[in-house]
């Protein structure tokens, strides 16, 4: 079963929700708007006590943070949100993948990637449509304070958040 470390972002709903809907397969499979911090994970059958522990750990040495989200971006086929500052979740992928070396970013295939919130996947010319409507409602910059990250694992039910990791010393 597929696992994926994600930060939600509920406050892009508004922006690219009903385009996710019906653009975004992981959207339909029950995966909220979200930024990546590594994809794939464990199985969730190899997800035990000490795996949890270690990723909690891991999390409390990271203090909430803001990201901003005032530009689209674009890979072949697909359209996203940019999170600014974009260190923070390159920080946080490569501390997991570290903590973690038998997941790497996407398997290995992309070593580096780039941090996004996509909300279309598909052909170009609708992608692109989607983009520029996505861009005209972004009058204000979507503001998100990232106080966790979630841990999703997918079911015959869709994706469903397994355990969420707060940051710092929150509760």
């Amino acid at each position: 079963m597929r696992t994926a470390l994600v930060l939600v972002i509920p406050e892009a709903e508004p922006v690219v929700g009903e385009y996710r809907a019906r653009h975004d397969p992981s959207a339909a499979d029950g995966m909220p708007a979200h930024v990546t911090v590594l994809y794939p994970f464990r199985a969730v059958d190899l997800i035990d006590e000490a795996c949890l522990a270690r990723l909690g750990g891991l999390f409390r040495e990271v203090p909430p943070f803001t990201i901003v989200f005032a530009a689209t971006g674009q890979f072949p086929g697909v359209r996203w949100l940019d999170p600014q500052p974009r260190a923070h979740v390159d920080r946080l992928t490569e501390m997991t993948a570290k903590a973690f070396p038998d997941c790497p970013p996407y398997g290995g295939a992309i070593p580096d990637p780039v941090p996004h919130l996509t909300f279309a996947i598909g052909d170009e010319t609708v992608v692109s449509d989607i983009e520029r409507s996505v861009a005209a409602r972004l009058t204000q910059p979507v503001r998100s304070h990232v106080r966790y990250c979630s841990l999703y694992a997918m079911s015959d039910n869709g994706w469903q958040e397994h355990t969420r990791f707060p940051f710092g010393s929150q509760p």
